[in-house]
């Protein structure tokens, strides 16, 4: 796990080392760079494998083939069997299989990895630059392309050391205010763009292409429960393989849901050494009984933190200044503050993201099946339209609980296909809620996002929506940018892509199981965890936003956002934020999840146009 950037266009030591010292924390162990006409690249090393050797930038023989990579090529050790006979490999790590497999392979050698990665290959003789986004983007990877230089890096700030002029894409603010991250490629930095997961970007001779290289399909198999569950079990069990291979100590997160303690007890029989585990709880309720339990079940040594308000708006700068766009997931304070414990003891994580998108964990996706199902009606459909369009005030954010479901939520579902109207059900504000409250004009948001068309089936469906948007540029993202800013690598069996392929061959009802979510994932482990484990229900990796705004003071440090913050008073209509304003001095909180976005927009703002890192 690393931080890479680089400069497409032109050979400039001193601007991609500024790229690089801006990205230490994803690399404190070691840097290098390598210059030549036309290319610049940087490299910052967190070292895993091959601690003495694993240098990059690597090369191949004739050092006209150049590589440097952030994350784990898994199946490494395989691939490189193959190609020693052909190749002379000077180190051990995992990096320099990529330049032989280029030699051989060309774009292509995607196609043969497994891993979690971004990475940049220069082929010299060429003079091409491949980038590359694993496929279901566990590692962000960061382009800007600009008057023949193209600027990449793993984290926005990484681009914005190289002198990028720093402008606020505005296109992009209502797809964060509507869903607490950026929909699609676009980010918050005008001129910013994702690379998305799965997708691998080339520019020869200016010619930038970007094509997707890997996709899951909907390939459902009419096999029994036994066999289903003996083949997951399977595929978990090797992709927990894979991922206990470093050199150096390997931990887990434990949050005592049944995701990370599926994790952790599928990794504890590889760890020959002390197995480490790591929960974190709050003041006003916590899961670390559970957490408990499993780390006893599993011999672990384990440790806790409690989160504080005080810590929060003590270091809230600071980590926006790390996740690069607002902290529109609280749980992104969690995963840093659990990030910094952690790394006192391992450099590596096993983490349990990816099971909730992919065995149907979250409960949206039960009531998204019951209204899709009544409101396929004709009948029940055009009285439901007639019936929320004539709602008055619609885009009131003060709306009863029942006006705000009817207009944000079945309104949805009897307009739009399933999948557009899932993604809205994940939305924190509706259009017409964004034109009451800001200046901005109403976008279709969702064009932005990545709709699988490849699903028949409707829990498929919405799974897949998930699989393409909040998982990778929401999940995945704040896990990365909270692990990295603390030198932590994580790792996630439940995302290595056979396990993901293969859970869309899966029958959706042995997902979701009369009411039961994840069914199958919990029949597959059973026998690893406590029952208690398998049988409660599911908690999610919350926040007390409430408690800490009302009860422990973080009130003040947000009205003085509201009130003096310069992106919100241009932004937001001023008699809708000093309404929210005054309801919050009176202890209000109804729809926090806007109160706490709009806050932490303003702290985005503070902290990279006002440079405010206190």
């Amino acid at each position: 796990m690393c931080g890479i950037c680089g400069i497409y266009g032109i050979e400039d030591s001193k601007t991609v080392k500024n790229m690089c010292n801006s990205l230490v924390h994803r690399g404190p162990d070691d840097y290098g760079y390598f210059l030549d006409d036309n290319i610049s690249l940087g490299h910052r090393r967190l070292s895993i494998i091959d601690l003495d050797n694993g240098h990059q930038p690597i090369h191949n023989e004739n050092e006209d083939i150049w590589v440097i990579l952030n994350g784990e090529i898994y199946n490494y050790l395989e691939l490189k069997d193959n190609l020693n006979s052909r190749h002379d490999f000077y180190t051990d790590s995992d990096t320099e299989l990529l330049v032989h497999l280029y030699e051989e392979h060309g774009e292509n050698l995607v196609e043969k990895i497994n891993g979690m990665f971004a990475f940049a290959i220069w082929d010299k003789n060429n003079k091409k630059l491949i980038l590359a986004r694993d496929p279901m983007g566990k590692k962000p990877l960061y382009y800007y392309n600009n008057d023949g230089k193209l600027f990449f890096a793993s984290e926005i700030k990484g681009i914005l050391n190289a002198d990028i002029k720093k402008q606020i894409n505005y296109g992009a603010l209502s797809s964060f205010l509507c869903y607490q991250y950026t929909v699609g490629a676009n980010t918050l930095f005008k001129g910013v763009k994702k690379l998305p997961a799965g997708h691998i970007l080339t520019i020869k001779d200016n010619d930038l292409k970007i094509r997707r290289y890997w996709n899951f399909f909907e390939e459902i198999k009419n096999e029994n429960e036994s066999k289903i569950i003996q083949e997951l079990r399977r595929l978990l069990q090797n992709s927990a393989q894979y991922r206990v291979i470093s050199d150096v100590p390997v931990g887990a997160f434990l949050s005592g849901g049944l995701d990370s303690s599926t994790t952790a007890a599928l990794t504890r029989p590889l760890i020959d050494y002390d197995f480490h585990t790591f929960s974190i709880g709050f003041e006003s309720f916590s899961e670390l009984e559970y957490a408990k339990i499993v780390s006893e079940h599993l011999d672990t040594i384990h440790h806790e933190i409690t989160l504080t308000s005080e810590m929060v708006e003590k270091d809230i700068n600071k980590i926006t200044w790390y996740n690069d766009e607002p902290i529109g997931d609280a749980a992104i304070i969690n995963n840093y503050f659990l990030a910094s414990l952690a790394k006192d003891y391992v450099k590596v994580v096993i983490a349990g993201e990816a099971g909730d998108e992919l065995f149907a964990g979250y409960p949206n996706y039960r009531t998204n099946l019951k209204l899709h199902s009544l409101l396929n009606n004709s009948i029940v459909k055009k009285l439901a339209v007639t019936l929320i369009n004539n709602l008055p005030d619609k885009g009131n954010i003060y709306r009863s609980p029942i006006e705000k479901y009817l207009t944000n939520i079945a309104l949805n579902f009897a307009k739009w296909p399933l999948e557009d109207s899932h993604m809205h059900t994940t939305r924190v504000m509706t259009d017409e809620e964004l034109i009451w409250l800001t200046n901005l004009k109403k976008t279709n948001t969702e064009n932005y996002a990545f709709i699988p068309c490849n699903m028949k089936n409707s829990l498929n469906k919405m799974l897949a929506v998930d699989c393409k948007n909040l998982l990778p540029e929401k999940f995945l993202m704040k896990a990365d940018k909270a692990t990295m800013a603390n030198s932590l690598e994580e790792r996630l069996p439940l995302m290595d892509k056979n396990v993901v392929q293969y859970a869309f061959s899966i029958h959706p009802s042995l997902k979701l199981q009369n009411g039961d979510e994840k069914y199958i994932l919990k029949m597959a482990v059973k026998d690893l965890l406590p029952s208690i484990i398998i049988k409660r229900k599911k908690q999610g990796f919350g926040t007390p936003l409430k408690n800490w705004i009302i009860e422990d003071g973080l009130k003040d440090k947000i009205l003085e956002t509201f009130y003096e913050n310069k992106l919100i008073n241009n932004l937001f209509k001023k008699e809708k934020i000093e309404r929210i304003a005054k309801n919050l001095k009176n202890d209000n909180t109804y729809r926090i999840g806007v109160i706490w976005s709009i806050f932490t927009l303003g702290v985005w703002y503070d902290v990279y146009f006002e440079e405010r890192l206190e």
